[in-house]
């Protein structure tokens, strides 16, 4: 029920002290989803930027860098489950917090629909191709999905824990996968791939590869929301954000310098293939394919986990202080926000079981997580406004031009570009539908906040109360 006089309730807290840095350094790790990601992104990355893709993602990671340095402040001074929508409710207004809190719920159960589809179609790939057995993509994501859920009910320790072993076993098999495409490459080792000379068309090959470099990072900042349950949280989430970023960087342009290695450096057949780094390892690994297949499986349960216990605690946080319903506020004897965990689960669940079965499973998992990173990246963008206003108003003895605000100023225009490739008019259906979708979500939450905030006339007072430490 919404309620005008219901006060922010304390009692609703997480559990405290759960997890260490090394925890949310492995979760914020399994976050990136760093097989999925770059399976899936970096054909385009390649056929846009050439041989020299490497350095799009070099450029794209200089650029998260730059945005996860307002998370990383904030969290510093007032650190909250609620994270994005908290810091900019608190610095502009109860108005803003409620439609931050209504973008990003949207965004974030859309999107995260891209993680089950693929969950589902990618093991239904293996199971046809190595055991000859058939089984629907949607029953395989429900069944995942119905276990996931689960692991992040029984508690943030246990779901951790899951999501760390399985991002451990998805890097191990990484890395097999790129010394066997070095090995059985190695008379065509070289730095070709590294060489700003041989980037398609220069600095426009790099724009058009920047925008999907830049979202393989997407997760990176989740773990933010995870303060409340993490002991000493405000060093160990910046410490462990930033590690993550600079790991799975180094990461990824090894992965993209290995492939172009097993490709002996051809851009042509490079720009041409589908999923380079499976071609080329399983061109590598013999019978031993599987391995790379098994890489991406782990990599979507893991990512799965990591972004349910994340992005659910912000829906809470939101509920619990009011911006949304109450009823999202409330927690299981686990310590979980079984209500937040339900809502997100099963609308996301429903979204990607009819829109994935509208075509090619793989094909429409993209679309899927196009329509849902839009809204994300605008709140991207906002925080960065929001970090400079909010030191100067309330922390002005620790004000920096550096931090807080050159840094801001530039990770804002690096948003610019992929925000702009995402909304920008003439894209082809169901593309051009997105922008008005997500205009038409941000009006509604603007109404809603409006009437949000009539009947809490203290709302403004609610956003971010609840520090994660305190």
């Amino acid at each position: 029920m919404l309620g005008t006089e219901r006060p922010v309730s304390s009692t609703n807290r997480l559990t405290r002290n759960s997890l260490s840095t090394g925890d949310i350094l492995g979760v914020s790790l399994a976050n990136t989803a760093p097989a999925m990601s770059f399976f899936f992104s970096f054909a385009v990355i390649a056929a846009a930027a050439g041989l020299a893709s490497p350095l799009a993602i070099v450029v794209a990671a200089i650029a998260v860098l730059l945005k996860i340095n307002s998370l990383v402040e904030f969290t510093r001074v007032t650190p909250s489950t609620g994270s994005y929508i908290s810091y900019i409710g608190k610095t502009f207004g109860a108005v803003p917090g409620v439609m931050t809190a209504w973008a990003l719920g949207f965004g974030y159960i859309v999107a995260v629909g891209y993680v089950m589809t693929v969950m589902g179609a990618w093991s239904s790939l293996m199971l046809a191709k190595f055991i000859h057995l058939q089984v629907p993509w949607q029953l395989i994501t429900v069944l995942f999905v119905l276990f996931v859920t689960y692991l992040v009910y029984r508690g943030v320790r246990i779901s951790t824990k899951w999501a760390v072993i399985a991002f451990g076993f998805e890097l191990l098999l990484i890395l097999v996968s790129m010394i066997a495409m070095i090995v059985t490459s190695r008379a065509h080792l070289n730095l070709a791939s590294l060489n700003p000379h041989n980037i398609k068309h220069g600095l426009q090959g790099i724009g058009l590869a920047f925008p999907l470099a830049l979202f393989m990072f997407i997760g990176v900042g989740n773990p933010g929301a995870m303060v409340e349950e993490t002991r000493n949280a405000r060093q160990a989430v910046p410490i462990a954000i930033y590690a993550a970023t600079i790991f799975v960087s180094i990461l990824y342009v090894m992965m993209a310098w290995s492939t172009s290695i097993a490709f002996h450096d051809h851009a042509g057949v490079i720009a041409h293939l589908a999923v380079l780094f499976v071609t080329g390892a399983s061109k590598s690994l013999g019978p031993l394919t599987i391995l790379v297949y098994l890489a991406g499986l782990t990599s979507t349960f893991a990512s799965l986990i990591g972004a349910t216990n994340a992005q659910i605690r912000m829906i809470f946080s939101a509920g619990r202080e009011g911006l949304l319903p109450y009823g999202l506020g409330k927690v299981s004897r686990y310590g979980t926000p079984w209500v937040a965990l339900l809502l997100y689960s099963g609308l996301a669940l429903m979204i990607t079981l009819i829109w994935g079965s509208q075509g090619s499973a793989l094909t429409e998992a993209g679309v899927i997580g196009t329509l849902g990173t839009i809204p994300i990246a605008l709140v991207y963008l906002v925080l960065n406004l929001a970090l400079p206003v909010y030191y100067l108003t309330h922390h002005r003895d620790l004000f920096s031009w550096w931090k807080h605000l050159v840094v801001p100023v530039l990770g804002t225009l690096a948003l610019l570009l992929p925000l702009w490739g995402l909304i920008q008019p003439g894209q082809p259906a169901p593309f051009n539908l997105f922008p008005g979708i997500v205009l038409a979500v941000l009006v509604v939450g603007f109404i809603y906040a409006v009437i949000r905030q009539r009947q809490i006339p203290d709302l403004s007072k609610r956003v971010g109360s609840i520090i994660a430490d305190e």
